[in-house]
C-alpha cells in the first residue's frame, strides 16, 4: 500500500502546483489591468471570479483525468470539456463582474476591451491544465503497466524456481529410501534414526517457500539435517566441517540453495573413494556479498569426476540468474585434487 500512497501524494502535489500557477496568472492579470484606466472594483471582481471558476473547473478536469483517463490527449470528449468549461467561466465571471460594477458604461468599456484577450487566456489555461493532468496520468498508467509486468515476471520466476527445486528433491528421497530399506535388515536402529532425520528434513523443505530468502543459519540447519542423513548412509567415511562466523548467520540467501552443492560434493567425493572424505563449508562477507565456498576432494582420473558438475549446479546457476539477474554468481574450480564450488550472494 505504500507505493499507492506515494503515487496519490504526487498527484495531489501536481494539483496544488496547478492552483498556484492559476493564482500567479490571476495576479499578473490584475497587475496588467490595473495599469489601464479601469475601475479597481471591476478589475478585482473580474479577476477573483475568474480565478474561482478556473480553480473549480480545473479541479473537475483533474478528477475526470484521474478516474476516466483517455488514451488520446485531445479527443472529442476532452475538447468538449475544455470548450464547455471555458464558456461557463466566461459567462459566470461576466455575470459576477457586471453585478458588482458601479455603472453599466464602466463595465461595458471594460468588457469590450478585455473580452477577446480574456477568452483566449481562459481557453489556454484549460488546455494547459488538461495537458498537465493528462501527461501525469499517462505516467501513472505506464507505472501500473510496468508493475503488472514485473509481478507477472516474478510469478513466472516463482513457478520456474519451484519446478527447478522439485526436480532434484526426488533423487535424494529415492536414495534415502533405498538406504532405509537396506538398513531395516542389517541395522534397524540406524534405519530408525534415518527415518527420523529424513522426516525432519522433509518437514523443513516443505515449510520453506522456495522463492523466498532465508537466514544463513536456517539454511545451515537444513544442510546439517541433510548431511546427517548421508552420514547414516556412509558412516565414518563422511566428515563435514563448518566455518560459519556468528555475525554472518543473519544474512540472507535463497532457500534450499546449498543442498545440491553438498549433494554434488558427496557424489564426487565419496562415490569413487573408500577413504574418509572431508567436506569443508566456509562462509565470509566480501564487498556486500556473502561468499560461500564448499570444497571436497575428488580424483580427476576417475570416470565420475570427469563427467562435469551435473544438474544440481546447473539448477543453482539458473535460480541465481532468476533472482539476481547476474550470471557470474556460481563458480567452480578443480585444483590439486580439490573441487570447490563458490556462491556469491548479493546482500542489500
Amino acid at each position: 500500500m505504500k507505493p499507492a500512497k506515494k503515487k496519490y501524494g504526487a498527484i495531489s502535489k501536481r494539483m496544488v502546483k496547478t492552483i498556484i500557477l492559476l493564482v500567479l496568472i490571476a495576479i499578473a492579470q490584475y497587475t496588467i489591468l490595473s495599469a489601464q484606466d479601469f475601475s479597481k472594483r471591476i478589475i478585482l471582481t473580474d479577476v477573483i471570479s475568474t480565478l474561482i471558476f478556473t480553480i473549480t473547473f480545473t479541479s473537475i478536469i483533474y478528477i475526470i483525468q484521474h478516474y476516466y483517463h483517455s488514451k488520446e490527449v485531445l479527443n472529442v470528449p476532452n475538447i468538449s470539456t475544455i470548450v464547455l468549461f471555458s464558456f461557463l467561466t466566461i459567462l459566470w465571471s461576466h455575470l459576477a463582474t457586471s453585478a458588482f460594477a458601479e455603472t453599466t458604461k464602466a463595465y461595458n468599456d471594460f468588457y469590450n476591451l478585455t473580452f477577446t484577450l480574456k477568452s483566449i487566456l481562459i481557453v489556454l489555461v484549460y488546455i494547459i491544465c488538461h495537458l498537465i493532468f493528462w501527461i501525469d496520468q499517462q505516467k501513472v498508467q505506464e507505472v501500473r503497466i510496468q508493475k503488472f509486468a514485473i509481478e507477472k515476471e516474478k510469478e513466472a520466476n516463482r513457478i520456474e524456481m519451484n519446478s527447478l527445486q522439485q526436480q532434484f528433491k526426488p533423487h535424494f528421497l529415492f536414495n534415502s529410501l533405498n538406504s532405509i530399506n537396506a538398513l531395516t535388515i542389517s541395522n534397524p536402529v540406524e534405519a530408525q534414526k534415518m527415518v527420523h532425520l529424513l522426516s525432519e528434513f522433509m518437514r523443513c523443505a516443505i515449510n520453506v517457500n522456495q522463492s523466498d530468502l532465508v537466514y544463513l543459519d536456517q539454511e545451515i540447519r537444513h544442510i546439517q539435517l541433510y548431511t546427517d542423513i548421508e552420514k547414516v548412509r556412509f558412516g565414518s567415511r563422511l566428515e563435514v566441517n563448518y566455518n560459519v562466523p556468528k555475525d554472518l548467520k543473519k544474512h540472507k540467501l535463497p532457500s534450499l540453495i546449498l543442498q545440491p552443492v553438498i549433494e554434488n560434493a558427496i557424489k564426487y567425493g565419496l562415490y569413487d573413494s573408500t577413504d574418509v572424505v572431508s567436506i569443508e563449508i566456509n562462509v565470509e562477507k566480501l564487498n556486500h556479498n556473502l561468499i560461500i565456498s564448499i570444497s571436497n576432494p575428488f580424483d580427476p582420473d576417475t570416470q565420475s569426476a570427469s563427467k562435469g558438475t551435473g544438474y544440481g549446479l546447473q539448477s543453482i546457476e539458473k535460480k541465481m540468474l532468476i533472482l539476481y539477474n547476474q550470471s557470474n554468481l556460481l563458480q567452480t574450480n578443480a585444483e590439486n585434487k580439490l573441487f570447490t564450488t563458490t556462491l556469491k550472494i548479493p546482500q542489500q
